[in-house]
């Protein structure tokens, strides 16, 4: 399976899909709409920040029925009750985790030795995060 390949046109309606919320401040909430009706989706973004999505009716009924087709919910007593004995099955099956040797926390410590902490990578996961 290959990247998906993109032409220009897509590039261009990529960057079109960016809206500086300034817009909505300068009265254009009526032209956005109608480009999302149009185009399906944009990204409104705050201070070069994505801050939402709009999505137009037929954009989010169509993930509405992928996520129906991706995720079943139980509902029924009995599909609950399978769904029990079959994890029942499987705890049956997999040996508990044996509990620590080392009961000292300065000896366990000591043992795993010290773990180096990529600042950067904290930074951004907790930024993301927040989005």
């Amino acid at each position: 399976m290959g990247l998906p390949k993109y032409d220009m046109a897509t590039a261009a309606k990529m960057i079109h899909a960016f809206v500086p919320i300034s817009r909505f401040n300068k009265g254009e909430a009526g032209k956005i709409i109608e480009d999302v009706k149009n185009d399906g989706i944009c990204l409104i973004v705050k201070n070069n920040a994505p801050e939402c999505v709009l999505l137009s009716l037929d954009e989010y009924d169509r993930l509405i029925r992928l996520s129906e087709n991706s995720i079943k919910i139980i509902q029924t007593k009995e599909e609950e009750a399978k769904r029990k004995a079959f994890i029942q099955r499987i705890r049956q099956n997999v040996p508990p985790p044996l509990p620590p040797t080392i009961t000292d926390r300065k000896a366990l410590m000591d043992s795993i030795g010290s773990i180096d902490v990529d600042e950067e990578a904290v930074y951004e996961l907790r930024r993301i995060s927040t989005l």
